[in-house]
C-alpha cells in the first residue's frame, strides 16, 4: 500500500467515526423533558514512509500511519415545553455529580415554572376582579 492510499484509508476510517451523532448524541426523553447530550470530538492521525537501501545493497520500503480520536462530554441541552438550558459539564468527576443531582435539578426548574404560573394566574385574576 502506497502512502497516498493509506492516508485515504485513515481519513476514511475518521470520517465513519465523526459524525453529528458523535457530536450530538442521541436525545432521552424523561417526564416530558428531552436530553441532548453534547461532545467534544478530537481527533488526530498520520502516517509516513519511506525506502532505503542496506549495506548489502538490498533495497526496502516501509510505510505505517496511526489515528487517534477522542470523545468528552461537555454540556446537555434539556429540553422542556416551556424551556431550553444547556447545562455544561466542567472538570473531572462532574458527569457523576450530574448524574446524581439532576432529578433535583428538574425539581427546582419545575416549581420555578409552576412559581411563575400561579405568579400569571394571580396577575390575570386581579385585572378581572372589579
Amino acid at each position: 500500500m502506497i502512502v497516498e492510499q493509506l492516508l485515504k484509508s485513515i481519513t476514511e476510517e475518521i470520517a465513519d467515526m465523526i459524525s453529528t451523532k458523535t457530536v450530538i448524541g442521541e436525545h432521552i426523553t424523561i417526564d416530558g423533558r428531552t436530553i441532548i447530550p453534547v461532545t467534544k470530538v478530537s481527533f488526530g492521525f498520520g502516517s509516513g514512509g519511506g525506502e532505503g537501501k542496506s549495506k548489502a545493497g538490498e533495497g526496502g520500503t516501509g510505510e505505517g500511519g496511526g489515528g487517534g480520536a477522542s470523545i468528552q462530554p461537555i454540556a446537555f441541552l434539556v429540553v422542556t415545553p416551556e424551556d431550553v438550558q444547556l447545562l455544561t459539564i466542567k472538570g473531572k468527576g462532574t458527569i457523576s455529580q450530574l448524574t446524581e443531582s439532576m432529578p433535583e435539578i428538574m425539581d427546582k426548574f419545575k416549581s420555578i415554572k409552576e412559581e411563575e404560573k400561579k405568579k400569571e394566574s394571580s396577575k390575570t385574576s386581579e385585572t378581572e376582579a372589579p
